[in-house]
């Protein structure tokens, strides 16, 4: 391990070497060309990010679980290629050894009239790659939240503490953003059971409150007044549920919710794909002042409509996206998934009416985010054995987890297995749940051209016949359809994650595997399903 550990100290320094012979080759030619000195700027504003995570990454090598460490390594070594081949590009065009940036301006001129376009390209394909490199990279970077050392938070704390005494970070160009540092410190002090954060929303800041349903979701819309503008907040209830679910102890539920809205509070809306937490509202019964539930409410993207679900969109027959839509949106919802697994939650209740969508100018079906936080539970915490019969909501859970008889306990890679369902019926843009004339009252019916006939009777018997059937059909309709629909790499991540747990599969781990934080099911999430996904280009 100290080895591993050596070897991702070389890497980043390496790494960090390169990207200063890049900057320096470039900025004697920056007060001479616009273009040069914009693209520039672009690779300084990615390069300062990634760089404060490495630096960090080559102080806590020896402090990474193996199997973390390894994927760090070759994504470093990855970067590096990316690097090297940059400046192998601008060395080619290596001046005389005369030429500096004391050289006459006439000298320079000359030599760029040459040369500038492909210092310009250069420069332009390194952005570009540099951005994808991170996007890839922040998934993993943000699993040693999990690490439980206490070395780690010292290093966080003497870090961010030095940071901005560094002359060679230019930290302005994070601009708003906090820097990767302060973000990880936020979200592991969020983690702690002492977290002691101003989690409850002030009921008088809803002036005029106007709430909205949105259809085929339990979250609610609140319009509200603020400084002559109207916000738009979500809110969603998390509520103990009786019935054949079972009585939940409504003190636990506020456990949980707080130790959830913390850390959703630390979010970057745009980095995970989950909506920043404004806080939380106690819900209590009008006369014995009981409480019954707590409301989570969120921020929204700026200046942004009313949402749909996407059970409305995959409803809406006269919608046909274009495939880079569909992937766009596949895209969101394995990132948010990585996300909440990071953050130490299983979500338990992943399905299209728990995934909002607001309109966005960048893709015609919009911007997606991960709701419905009804029944989360931490990862490490005892899961109960208590299932309901409803058909439209089990067949969105794997067959251990259906039905009245739940035969596991959760683990993440229930969640996996429901986000395959979700990825397939995305994929094939239908529908597997349908309301009679759209009726959000009205019970829901499989659709008519649904292959498997189901009902709610299948999920009160103990046996798993029903169930392992409806698996099956689902592998069947992936491997038929798909490919033609969305291509073989989607359609490998779709039985990827339906698969997730049959036996003999390792490509989440060995079942029986010691992972009581989450890092080893984390980080092959990332390599198998995340990074493949993140690889499709349309």
């Amino acid at each position: 391990m100290a080895e591993l550990g050596l070897a991702v100290v070389g890497a980043v320094d390496i790494c960090i070497r390169v990207a200063n012979e890049i900057k320096n080759t470039c900025q004697r030619f920056r007060t001479y060309d616009k273009e040069i000195d914009d693209k520039a700027v672009l690779v300084e504003a990615v390069w300062v990010r990634i760089e404060i995570q490495m630096r960090f990454l080559s102080r806590i090598s020896e402090l990474l679980e193996e199997e973390l460490a390894n994927n760090q390594l070759n994504l470093l070594r990855k970067l590096e290629g990316k690097l090297l081949q940059t400046i192998s590009q601008l060395r080619v065009q290596k001046p005389d050894d005369d030429f500096n940036d004391r050289s006459p301006k006439q000298k320079i001129m000359g030599y760029l009239s040459k040369w500038r376009w492909v210092i310009r390209d250069s420069l332009k394909e390194l952005a570009v790659e540099l951005e994808a490199w991170q996007n890839r990279f922040d998934p993993t970077w943000y699993l040693t939240i999990l690490n439980s050392s206490k070395v780690l938070d010292l290093e966080l704390r003497q870090v961010n503490a030095e940071l901005p005494h560094d002359p060679d970070l230019r930290l302005d160009l994070l601009k708003n953003q906090l820097n990767p540092l302060m973000n990880m410190r936020n979200l592991r002090y969020a983690s702690k059971p002492d977290y002691k954060a101003s989690l409850y929303f002030d009921a008088a800041k809803l002036k005029d409150p106007r709430e909205t349903s949105i259809m085929f979701s339990s979250a609610r819309a609140i319009l509200r007044e603020q400084s002559g503008q109207t916000r738009l907040l979500i809110a969603e209830a998390v509520t103990s549920v009786n019935g054949s679910h079972g009585a939940l102890d409504i003190s636990q539920i506020k456990t949980d919710v707080e130790s959830l809205a913390g850390r959703l509070q630390q979010v970057d809306p745009v980095t995970f794909c989950l909506l920043h937490c404004k806080g939380l509202m106690e819900l209590r019964d009008v006369t014995t002042q009981n409480l019954n539930g707590i409301d989570i409410l969120y921020g929204t993207p700026k200046n942004c409509p009313l949402p749909v679900s996407l059970r409305g969109l995959l409803l809406d027959r006269g919608l046909v996206p274009s495939l880079s839509s569909i992937v766009r949106i596949a895209k969101r919802q394995v990132r948010s998934v990585s996300f909440i697994h990071t953050c130490g939650f299983v979500h338990k209740n992943i399905r299209p009416e728990n995934i909002l969508v607001f309109p966005s100018k960048d893709s015609s079906l919009g911007i997606t985010f991960l709701v419905g936080f009804n029944q989360f539970r931490r990862v490490n915490q005892q899961t109960n054995l208590l299932g309901d019969p409803a058909w439209h909501r089990n067949l969105y859970r794997h067959p251990q987890r259906q039905g009245i008889h739940v035969l596991n306990r959760y683990v993440m890679q229930h969640d996996i297995y429901s986000l395959g369902v979700c990825l397939l019926e995305i994929g094939l843009w239908r529908s597997f749940v349908h309301y009679p004339l759209l009726n959000t009252n009205a019970a829901p019916v499989p659709p008519a051209s649904f292959e498997l006939q189901i009902s709610d009777e299948d999920f009160t018997v103990p046996h798993l016949t029903a169930r392992l059937r409806i698996k099956d059909q689902f592998i069947e309709l992936a491997k038929r359809d798909l490919p033609s629909r969305v291509g073989n790499v989607y359609t490998e991540i779709v039985l990827a994650c339906l698969t997730c747990l049959d036996p003999g599969s390792r490509m989440f781990g060995n079942n029986n595997q010691e992972d009581g934080d989450g890092i080893i099911v984390g980080i092959r999430f990332i390599e198998q399903i995340l990074a493949r996904i993140d690889s499709i280009s349309i």
